[in-house]
């Protein structure tokens, strides 16, 4: 930042810990990850003004393209870009995935080839794994004179069982450096994002089987089954026992919103 020495990025956020995201079990597992929803996609189209329909869209590390394939069809192009290989080949697989506007780009966002200029950009859950230093004076390049970076994150409600479950998650967890962060405020004070605007979407309740619902802590960092091995099994079987003895039977029901926070990425 100005005048000082950016604080180091936190040890948990690593290239070592990122590099889990090319693992192919992650990658099948974010088809459990509940939806963003209708209120959050109609932030984001008003975010790119009257002539959205003729606009570009970036998707900053998209991930199964989640965010990707509900802008598709309200907008010229969207690019779509995942260092993941397994993430992209998962999301073209999946509805909308092979629409003719949404192009995808295995490339780290570091050096990946953008097609400017942009109406917008946006990130689900993803920034935090790259090199700021270098991501974000890219986003700023590519971006239209006023357009805006939006960080998007889910925000699941707290469950009766959601502290036993944070212990279990610490002891099975292959990412035994992580600590409490909250991205934006962390990259406000590095001098890499100014927020402009930001808004949190009413809660939505989500329903989903049992077993999808203790699969998709399979798609976190930190639980690739490939790196957990054998630990992995083990890991299900104490959260199936936990969820059941808070009475939750087949089904898992609970609500769901989403944070937005926009702004202007900085050199």
């Amino acid at each position: 930042m100005p005048g000082g020495t950016r604080a180091p990025k936190p040890r948990h956020l690593g290239p070592d810990y990122g590099a889990q995201w090319q693992d192919r079990g992650m990658a099948r597992a974010y088809r459990h990850r509940p939806p963003y929803g209708e209120e959050a996609l109609e932030i984001l189209l008003s975010l790119l003004g009257q002539d959205a329909a003729d606009t570009a869209i970036l998707d900053v590390g998209c991930g199964t393209g989640d965010l990707a394939r509900a802008l598709a069809p309200h907008t010229r192009r969207v690019d779509a870009v995942d260092a993941s290989q397994a993430m992209i080949e998962e999301g073209r697989a999946q509805p909308g995935g092979k629409a003719a506007n949404l192009r995808w780009f295995a490339a780290p966002m570091e050096t990946a080839p953008l097609g400017g200029p942009y109406a917008l950009a946006v990130a689900g859950e993803s920034v935090h794994w790259m090199n700021w230093d270098l991501v974000f004076p890219r986003i700023a390049d590519v971006l239209a004179p006023g357009a805006v970076f939006a960080i998007v994150e889910r925000r699941e409600a707290l469950h009766a069982w959601s502290a036993e479950l944070a212990a279990l998650i610490g002891r099975y967890s292959t990412n035994q450096d992580y600590v409490p962060f909250d991205l934006v405020p962390g990259l406000e004070e590095r001098g890499h994002f100014e927020v402009t605007g930001s808004h949190e979407t009413e809660p939505v309740s989500f329903t989903q089987p049992r077993e999808d619902f203790i699969a998709c802590i399979h798609s976190r960092n930190g639980f690739s089954r490939a790196r957990m091995g054998v630990k992995a099994p083990i890991f299900d079987a104490a959260f199936r026992d936990l969820l059941m003895r808070h009475g939750v039977g087949e089904d898992v029901t609970f609500d769901v919103s989403t944070r937005l926070r926009w702004g202007h990425p900085r050199h």
